[in-house]
Formats: structure tokens, sequence, C-alpha cells
């Protein structure tokens, strides 16, 4: 039975400082909800396990003993929602208002709403890319040809990003950024927790896609904010990695929601021409920093 308004995960992975700024913050400014917070910590070997265990030990402490990554950890914190709503948050974002208040409020006032997400903004109150179209077939192929690393401005990518909207309006959206994504808990039966054939990165736009396809929309809440500084856990493992587990998720979308063809064909271009590239790519940079 969901007896609370909120299930709360947050997955840690040696982030102590940005983790304690974060939990103040939704103790702060969340007053008139009921809620439950899971931290899932990946093995960190800083200070996170014992900040949480001394200053917040309401908070339910999941220890994992190596590093699982976001959607297994998300998961194992989600599995035991006792919320009405599961949001999932990244340590490195902290709330100046009762914005989780707000999107509750917001998805009480409409049932059809099945996610919902804030305005994200960074830290010099610029805004974030919260809040997109899908991905299609062809942004796949701009992405894996590099097209978008390379030509920022590109139409197919402005069209699924929305560069030019502020993100100032409460609009219906395709996806959400998975930094801050509140979701009804009653959809877990039908949709699913999150796939953990993602280990992170576009994890969160499958499940938008799952969501939406049971009929239920998503919307950008902009009356809601919060500051993100943005990968500070993933920055811990290296630019190189991070690019490696971007793409694999990515040829893992496709599979999944465009079929083996799409998929192998993406995968061919990723292997004979997006790796090489990129290595040239680093071997200059390298070249021009020494």
């Amino acid at each position: 039975m969901k007896n609370l308004d909120l299930t709360i995960s947050i997955v840690n992975f040696n982030t102590s400082n940005l983790l304690e700024k974060c939990l103040i913050s939704i103790y702060q400014h969340h007053k008139k909800i009921s809620f439950e917070i899971f931290v899932v910590d990946n093995a960190s070997t800083d200070s996170s396990i014992a900040m949480v265990q001394e200053k917040f030990p309401m908070v339910n402490l999941i220890r994992n003993d190596q590093n699982l990554f976001f959607t297994k950890a998300h998961n194992q914190a989600l599995s035991q929602a006792q919320g009405r709503y599961s949001v999932i948050l990244n340590p490195d974002l902290y709330f100046e208002d009762n914005a989780l208040e707000k999107i509750i409020n917001f998805m009480d006032k409409n049932n059809s709403i099945g996610a919902a997400g804030p305005r994200i903004l960074n830290l010099d109150g610029s805004v974030q890319g919260s809040g997109d179209q899908l991905p299609s077939f062809l942004y796949g192929l701009f992405e894996v040809f590099l097209i978008n690393t390379i030509w920022k401005t590109n139409p197919i990518r402005s069209n699924r990003i929305r560069p030019d909207w502020n993100r100032d309006q409460t609009e219906s959206v395709e996806s959400l950024s998975g930094a801050c994504m509140l979701v009804r808990s009653s959809l877990f039966k039908d949709i699913g927790l999150l796939d953990e054939r993602f280990l992170i990165y576009w994890e969160e736009t499958d499940w938008c896609k799952r969501i939406l396809e049971q009929g239920y929309k998503i919307y950008l809440f902009s009356e809601a904010k919060l500051y993100h500084l943005g990968s500070a856990g993933m920055d811990l493992h290296g630019k190189e990695k991070k690019e490696k587990i971007f793409f694999n998720s990515m040829l893992k979308y496709y599979k999944k929601h465009y079929g083996f063809l799409v998929y192998a064909l993406f995968n061919l271009i990723y292997l004979f021409y997006n790796v090489p590239i990129l290595k040239i790519i680093r071997k200059i940079k390298g070249w021009i920093r020494s």
C-alpha cells in the first residue's frame, strides 16, 4: 500500500559533499508532503557512508559492494517504493524551493500525466535541456556519425533537444532528464522499472517511451525548478569511459525500439568510424595541451 506521497531515490558514488547539500535542501524545502529517501551508494570510497549515517539517520541507506551504476542502483530503491510517486534524483543537485511538492500537486490535478520533471538550471541560472522529443532514426544516425558532436546546431539535433526553448512554460514533452524525473508509482506494474540493460544514459529515454506507449503524458512543469551541477559522479570515470558507455546505451536503445537491422547498422558505424575518429580527436587534443 502506498501510504506516502513520495519515494526519493538518489544514487551516489563518491559525491559526499554534493549529496549532503542535496539532502539538506530536500528536507529544508519539502515540509508539506510525506516522503522517504533512499540513498543507494555504489561502493564509495569517500566519506559518503559516514556522512549519511551521522547526519541523516532517517535516510534508507543501501550499500553496494561494487559500482552498479545508475539503473540497477535506482531499481534497488524503486522496488521498495512506498510513495504514490517516485522520483529519481542525482546527488549533484539542490533545491531552493518546494519543487517536488509543486510537481506532485500538478500531477494530482492531472491523472493523465504519468511523469513530470522540473525546470533544471545550471548554477549560473542558465537552463539545462530537460524536456526533449524522443530520438528519431536520423538523430541516432547523426549521433553515431558524430554529426551531433561536430555540428551541434544541425536541424535534426535541434528538433529533438529544442535549444531555443527556455523551458519557462509548462509543456507536454516526450522525454525528461534522469537528473530529476517524477513518476506515478502505480505505473510500475505496467511499464516496469528502469531497464537494467542500460548501465547509465538513455535509460530515462527508454522509460519515457514506455510511459507514452501506455497512453500517459509527460510534462515539463516550469513552475518547479532546481539547480544541477551535472555529471559529477560520472566525471570520476573519465571521458573515454563515459563516451563508451553512452554509445553502448544508445545502441541498446535503438536495438530495443528500432530493431536489429538499425542496431547492426549503427553498431558497424560505431566500430569502424566513431571509435577511430574519437581516438584521433583525443590524440589531437592531447598534442594541443602538451
